[in-house]
């Protein structure tokens, strides 16, 4: 594939101060756009984009990194982002916070990229005239990884943030970029949903409704594909009690499912394969269950082979916990973002100073798509910019 520019710059990109005023009215612009957008009803992904590009959102979200006595906040420079090709919109949150950095930015999309992200680029590029120098330091290219242009860029970078498998990654390390560059990696993650079997038996249908609301909203807004959406289920309570919850929870999922069909025929063979690939390749007595366009597979410990085999697509593995300090020998630098439904908050902190590998993020259910400046345990505002210490 030969260097392709999606949104050609009209003038030179030049380096900005920091969280200027007209680096936000950009990101409302485009908020804007993607919100009045008909063509966003058909994904959740827009949706939740153009609310979190809002300057109502994004102000708040910066103002603690934008005042110091002891230091100047400037850009990095000029920073690569390599997009995923498995969640159309996230090269818009790291490629958004590094400009409002003040950074220029060149962002590969993948040509497997799905409908939301050609809509993103329709939009990205209506709002060039009226914002160009925005444009010129957010510039979205299509190129192979051995592309002469792409080799040319890497060896200049300030910075470059890649996203995707661990193999794409380690594949991309071959560009060699200068010496005093910073690489962010954001590889393969497998994350979990903990919820507390006990909270579940105690719900009436009004919050059970919203619990699996919350619960579809996370895990297959992608059809589970988002390194944050959970590939397991881990039940907190004793062995009845979670049987009991169960039996409540998976039928609403299902029926919820059937209603707005997120998984076609295709994602659901894939389900389907994959858990009997687990069930092959694990030394586990392992039991499937299909409900629907639903696999679950119930497991007693979680196995390094779950994390690199496990392809989404509506299959979760389940996991009986009494208590929480079971998990820990389990956990592996892999696991990225814990969503936590009907748990004492007390019980889970005192937990979590115990569990030394794994998560980056705890999360309530619902909201485990949501994009902050700390992402995976980096705080993504610092390594987008420099600071210039002042004793005076």
């Amino acid at each position: 594939m030969s260097w392709i520019i999606l949104n050609p710059p009209t003038i030179k990109a030049e380096l900005q101060q920091p969280f200027a005023e007209q680096d936000f009215a950009y990101c409302q612009a485009l908020s804007e756009a993607l919100l009045k957008a008909p063509q966003s009803r058909d994904f959740p992904d827009l949706i939740a984009l153009g609310f979190w590009l809002r300057q109502a959102n994004l102000k708040p979200l910066l103002a603690p990194y934008q005042h110091s006595q002891h230091f100047i906040r400037q850009p990095l420079g000029l920073v690569f982002h390599s997009a995923p090709a498995n969640v159309d919109s996230l090269f818009v949150y790291s490629g958004i916070l590094s400009l409002l950095c003040g950074n220029k930015n060149v962002i590969r999309l993948s040509s497997r990229s799905g409908g939301s992200t050609a809509v993103l680029i329709e939009k990205i590029r209506a709002l060039a005239e009226l914002f160009p120098a925005q444009n010129a330091r957010f510039q979205l290219v299509q190129c192979s990884y051995d592309s002469a242009e792409l080799k040319a860029l890497i060896s200049t970078v300030n910075g470059r943030v890649l996203w995707g498998s661990d193999q794409a990654i380690q594949a991309q390390r071959q560009l060699t970029m200068p010496a005093h560059a910073r690489e962010l990696s954001f590889g393969h993650k497998f994350s979990l949903c903990l919820v507390g079997a006990e909270a579940v038996l105690a719900t009436n249908h009004e919050q059970l409704q919203q619990l699996v609301q919350l619960f579809y909203r996370d895990q297959l807004t992608f059809a589970q594909q988002g390194c944050s959406s959970a590939k397991a289920v881990l039940w907190l309570g004793e062995a009845a009690q979670v049987q009991q919850a169960q039996q409540r929870f998976w039928p609403a999922l299902t029926e919820l499912i059937e209603h707005k069909q997120p998984l076609n025929s295709s994602e659901q063979y894939q389900a389907l394969a994959t858990a009997q690939q687990l069930i092959m390749s694990s030394e586990q007595q392992l039991m499937l269950t299909q409900q629907h366009s639903i696999s679950r597979v119930a497991v007693n410990t979680l196995e390094p082979v779950f994390i690199d085999q496990h392809q989404g697509c509506g299959l979760f593995l389940e996991l009986q916990l009494s208590d929480l300090t079971q998990l820990n020998p389990m956990l592996t630098q892999a696991h990225q973002t814990l969503t936590v439904w009907g748990v004492e908050p007390g019980l889970l902190k005192n937990w979590l100073t115990t569990a030394h590998t794994g998560i980056d993020r705890v999360m309530p259910v619902g909201q485990a798509l949501s994009f902050s400046p700390d992402w995976d345990g980096v705080n993504l505002i610092e390594q987008f910019s420099r600071k210039v210490v002042s004793t005076f």
